[in-house]
């Protein structure tokens, strides 16, 4: 397959389509019974959806370089020290957790879709206006999180619902492809594996992100982002 190549304003369904197949894994990793599990898929399919449009890209950024947008920010060392330190605590309150994860589904399942295909769309959009300095990749997470904050996406989270529950087993399906993707991590440029079950889940999640009050909605996000781009970029570091 001939992968499409990023150009300016261009929509991009095949690689729209391959964030919205990371989106539904990473949401499905909420029903496995597996400590730290959900966390793990959840970052290692953000981590994919910036390898693959940094792919699609004419760019010679890596993904590495822009790991704030998808893994915790700081050095090895600090990381390390902060996931020692919440091990403990994360293990306690496990069964309080999954139960709280399972009980909320309904909502976060289509809004981790949801913040998943709009990462992807934010680093194109980035892209395509020119070279990202990976220097600015904290400044673009902190002013992603807040445009998805104070944004209301009832409506599209009732659509995604809606099409979720059109296809049958769709989350069993999703879990044994997270299960892999925790065996296995993907190659730099490699797309997401996908069994018929995920690709028509995928496909009509899709169906409802092509509406046009969806691009509405979107393109107001992409306003508020900006907006909130901008003032972490116009403020000095302290």
């Amino acid at each position: 397959m001939t992968e499409p190549k990023l150009t300016h304003g261009e929509p991009i369904d095949w690689l729209q389509h391959q964030w919205v197949i990371a989106g539904v894994v990473a949401s499905a990793a909420r029903f496995a019974p597996i400590p730290f599990f959900d966390d793990a898929i959840r970052t290692q399919c953000r981590r994919f959806v910036v390898s693959r449009t940094l792919a699609a890209s004419d760019t010679s950024l890596t993904t590495a370089s822009l790991k704030p947008l998808y893994g915790e920010s700081g050095g090895l060392v600090a990381r390390s020290l902060r996931a020692i330190a919440k091990a403990p605590l994360k293990l306690l309150l496990f069964p309080v957790r999954k139960i709280a994860l399972m009980a909320t589904s309904i909502h976060g399942v289509p809004m981790e879709i949801m913040k998943t295909v709009l990462l992807g769309r934010t680093l194109r959009r980035q892209l395509s206006s020119g070279q990202i300095d990976p220097g600015r990749a904290e400044a673009m997470r902190s002013a992603f999180e807040e445009a998805f904050a104070r944004m209301d996406f009832h409506a599209l989270r009732a659509g995604i619902s809606d099409s979720l529950r059109g296809v049958r087993s769709w989350k069993k399906s999703a879990i044994t492809m997270a299960r892999s993707l925790s065996r296995h991590s993907l190659a730099p440029g490699e797309a997401m594996p996908a069994d018929d079950r995920i690709e028509l889940t995928a496909s009509r999640v899709q169906q409802v992100l092509d509406r046009p009050e969806t691009t509405k909605l979107f393109a107001e996000f992409d306003r508020r982002f900006d907006q909130a781009y901008a003032g972490r970029l116009a403020t000095p570091p302290r």
